[in-house]
């Protein structure tokens, strides 16, 4: 049998590092994120407040540099508990990107190109 394949390893896509914020909603009033890196298919983020895996959620952000805003879909596919920072709650939670228009599919492989890689 064999042992699992660490998760960098698995990653489909390259990911960098990426402070900038972003809006992450499941209804109209979008809550801000701590987005921590972000790829071509998806992001990774903390927020305080949790999201069930699965759920559709709406991203908007402007990419470093940049003022055109990109407007996507994503579904969550990690949501864990991180240890509070003083009374607030905090969730790691990671998105694929499920609705990207081509546009901003190229924003974001040259953001990425870039970048930093984590």
């Amino acid at each position: 049998m064999t042992s699992p394949t660490p998760q960098s390893d698995r990653r489909r896509a390259i990911r960098a590092v990426a402070t900038f914020p972003v809006k992450l909603s499941t209804k109209p009033d979008a809550e801000p994120a701590a987005l921590r890196d972000l790829s071509e298919i998806g992001l990774a983020c903390t927020s305080t407040h949790a999201i069930p895996e699965m759920t559709l959620v709406g991203l908007d952000f402007a990419l470093p540099g940049q003022t055109e805003r990109h407007h996507l879909k994503g579904a969550v596919v990690r949501c864990e508990p991180m240890p509070a920072l003083g009374s607030k709650k905090q969730w790691d939670i990671a998105v694929y990107f499920t609705e990207v228009t081509p546009v901003t599919k190229a924003a974001l492989k040259h953001y990425v190109g870039k970048a930093k890689k984590v």
